[in-house]
């Protein structure tokens, strides 16, 4: 009777052993994903500054060479103003089409990145 309890007791220790193992494994692919989500961001958002800056940029020197053109400097700025305005009428009638399903198509593809890789290796074994 002893060895049967010795064997069930045994097969518990290595359930326990694998169950934590298998929460520490959980533990580090999310760990993994949120460093790389955060990663991924950070990059992205010092990128879109300067690049914000430089389209600021740029936008003041066209509306004042515009300005320039017509001799009414606040001229070019409402002509660029009136573009970019009718840019974003645009840009809001088409958003989920444009922005919406892009970023969320992205999204869900590097959040299941990892799962992909893992069924990949694992189909070829």
């Amino acid at each position: 009777m002893e060895e049967k309890k010795t064997a069930v007791e045994s097969l518990l220790e290595i359930v326990q052993s694998y169950t934590k193992t298998s929460i520490q494994l959980v533990k580090l692919k999310t760990t993994g994903k949120i460093a790389e989500i955060v990663s991924n961001l950070v990059s992205g958002i010092v990128i879109l500054i300067l690049l914000v800056l430089l389209f600021i940029n740029l936008n003041i020197a066209i509306a004042l060479i515009i300005g320039d053109l017509l001799d009414r400097i606040w001229l070019g700025f409402l002509i660029l103003s009136g573009f970019y305005g009718i840019t974003g009428l645009i840009a809001y009638l088409f958003r989920n089409r444009w922005i919406k399903k892009p970023v969320s198509n992205s999204v869900i593809t590097l959040l299941l990145k990892e799962e992909q890789l893992n069924e990949d290796h694992l189909s070829e074994q």
